[in-house]
């Protein structure tokens, strides 16, 4: 391990860290204040030599004497003869034992000083008991020393400076023992943390993943709270960190592989509970917005969900077709439409559960329906059972183009990961890579560029322009575009653009209506020669096809007068295609739009900017298939 997988280790044990190092302070604090206070008090003596030689060698003999009879005597103030001696002038109820070990005898280096240190919970006890040790013991040494009964003794011992009254207690230290008590929580706690990552066999990141399975990581899915009730990322909008992954996962899919990109994809993991069907209908949304046509296939039939999460009907449908039941155009539902943007998402569900799953996504007629189902869609999305317990996954893997696996953030364990992806190595499956599901967003694994809601448009703003003040509502997202062509944003209502052929908009209106530039819509293979052989836009069109001179500029729509203002105003009636007049660019249109709505008698124009996409436009997501004759002319038809 290097040094960041240490302070790794750290950073997602921060809170067992914290939680120790303040539970330790806390214990030593506790300590502290139920343990009793003891006061300590300090007797002085000093030892000498009874010899007075009149020259200085008996002086300095008699010194060295005393220093070695300081030593000597420093192991004799706690003895049993001095404690007993002590307990019967004080009659202490204390046994001479419990006393010899409240005192401690300290020899002062190089000098004749003995000091005895006596300990008890009452301060005047105390001083009490050090001086009588002190008075005890030199008449203790003065009859041990002295040779005779007439004779002085050879060594004295004589109290220098008696107990004083100690006023503060020594023991217990609060700020020491909280130190020592939190220093231990954190050497406990460290140790548990790097235990813990030892023991944890989950997948924690992308390197976990990339080095069981060997593939790369296409997108880590950010963890929601609000998943639980709002699965799917059209309920949460459109700015947030889990809509963002699933975009993620969109491009790099586009990109998995530029020459044969999959059309058809399998959707699993190892174990249930991970994700996955999640994964799949939030992936399938997000494909849709990016104008793919997309088919959410059901291939979970032992317990498939799409009732749940989708609001379909699954009486009929992936069983039925494949046993000739039902026919696939009567079972396949329409999902999403008005939420989803320019593409579409249509639903085959599992229909009646059959005792025999594997049997049936093995058979030929299964592979046959993948091929149809690829050549009408531009990506099929398949959601499996997980490859672990049941071998359903396996078999469909190779009906497919491609397989992803799903893992969950801090539960699939990398030994189960790793029997996923062995297990679709033992059938040649081609395996596009692994998700990440349920990333913590305070982890080291979250978004880079933290919380995405700080890069979403702002709500309002006004531009002036002249004695003209346009309100620009917020751009609102594809996905969330309401049926019939209202603003997400502004929460007005505008009505649908006409189709060619269809009756034209009465001339008068009681209030005009405000003037909206609808994102063009991605012309599909075999429309887009149509479009372009119309030319100019008429009444009731809605192509952006190129107009004569004075009109907006090829490729992108002008904002024209609503239907049914006056003709005057520099459109047709009817009409959406911009009027005379109105100059090039997307800011010049905005102008001519406002300075339009106020001749046609509009108090305030709510204009809306949206994204335009030419047809050839290299950069338009996912765009499967493009190129291939046959798969063009289906698109034609709708399906």
């Amino acid at each position: 391990m290097e040094l960041r997988d240490y302070v790794r280790v750290l950073r997602r044990s921060w809170l067992l860290v914290l939680a120790c190092a303040v539970l330790g302070g806390l214990l030593a604090a506790g300590m502290n204040w139920r343990a009793d206070r003891i006061y300590a008090a300090t007797v002085t003596m000093v030892v000498s030599s009874s010899d007075n030689g009149a020259n200085a060698a008996l002086a300095y003999q008699g010194g060295l004497l005393s220093q070695q009879r300081v030593k000597s005597y420093a192991n004799l103030v706690a003895s049993d003869r001095v404690a007993e001696a002590v307990v019967d002038q004080l009659k202490l109820g204390d046994s001479p034992s419990a006393l010899r070990a409240r005192i401690q005898a300290q020899a002062v280096p190089d000098t004749v000083l003995l000091r005895a240190v006596v300990r008890d919970a009452d301060p005047r006890r105390a001083q009490s008991i050090a001086d009588a040790v002190g008075e005890t013991f030199s008449e203790a040494v003065a009859r041990i020393e002295r040779p005779a009964e007439d004779e002085p003794p050879t060594v004295r011992v004589s109290v220098w400076e008696h107990a004083k009254l100690p006023t503060t207690p020594v023991s217990p230290q609060p700020v020491r023992n909280i130190a020592l008590g939190v220093l231990l929580g954190l050497l406990i706690s460290i140790g548990a943390a790097f235990l813990r990552h030892r023991l944890d066999t989950s997948i924690s990141s992308e390197e976990d993943a990339a080095g069981v399975t060997g593939l790369p990581n296409l997108a880590m899915i950010n963890f929601d709270s609000s998943s639980g009730r709002q699965p799917l990322i059209i309920h949460s909008g459109p700015y947030t960190q889990r809509a963002e992954s699933f975009r993620q996962l969109r491009t790099n899919l586009q990109f998995v592989d530029v020459d044969t990109a999959p059309r058809s994809i399998l959707v699993s993991s190892s174990v249930s509970r991970e994700g996955k069907t999640t994964t799949t209908c939030n992936l399938a949304i997000t494909l849709a917005q990016g104008g793919a046509r997309v088919c959410l296939v059901e291939g979970d039939l032992r317990r498939p969900s799409f009732g749940e999460y989708l609001g379909v009907e699954s009486a009929a449908g992936l069983t039925s077709v494949l046993i000739g039941a039902a026919d696939l155009d009567d079972v396949l539902q329409p999902w999403g439409e008005g939420r989803v943007g320019d593409g579409r998402v249509e639903v085959l569900p599992s229909g009646p559960i059959p005792p025999n799953p594997s049997e049936l996504l093995g058979s030929r007629n299964m592979s046959d329906l993948i091929e149809v189902l690829c050549s009408r869609f531009d990506i099929v999305l398949i959601d499996a059972p997980p490859l672990l317990p049941v071998t359903d996954a396996a078999v469909l893997s190779t009906r497919v183009d491609g397989a992803l696996l799903i893992a969950r953030v801090g539960r699939t364990r990398r030994e189960q990961l790793r029997r996923a992806a062995d297990a679709l190595r033992a059938v040649d499956a081609r395996m596009i890579g692994t998700v990440l599901n349920m990333v913590p967003a305070k982890s080291q694994n979250a978004s880079y560029y933290g919380r995405y809601e700080s890069y979403a448009p702002r709500a309002r703003h006004t531009r002036t322009t002249g004695a003209n003040r346009i309100r620009i509502p917020a751009a609102p997202d594809r996905g969330l575009r309401p049926a019939g062509g209202g603003s997400a944003a502004s929460g007005a209502s505008v009505p649908a653009a006409p189709v060619a052929g269809s009756a034209q908009l009465p001339a008068q209106r009681a209030a005009p209506a405000p003037l909206v530039a609808p994102a063009m819509k991605r012309p599909a293979a075999g429309r887009q020669g149509t479009r372009q052989q119309q030319g100019t836009t008429g009444p009731g069109s809605n192509s952006p096809g190129v107009g004569p001179a004075g009109e907006g500029p090829a490729g992108s729509r002008p904002v024209g007068p609503a239907a049914g203002s006056d003709p005057s105003a520099g459109g047709s009636p009817g009409g959406r295609s911009g009027g005379a007049g109105a100059p090039a660019g997307s800011s010049g249109s905005v102008e001519w739009a406002a300075g339009q709505a106020t001749e046609a008698g509009a108090d305030s124009s709510a204009v809306e900017i949206a994204a335009q996409r030419e047809p050839g436009d290299h950069t338009a997501p996912l765009a499967y298939g493009a190129g291939t004759s046959d798969r063009g002319s289906d698109r034609s038809t709708g399906r």
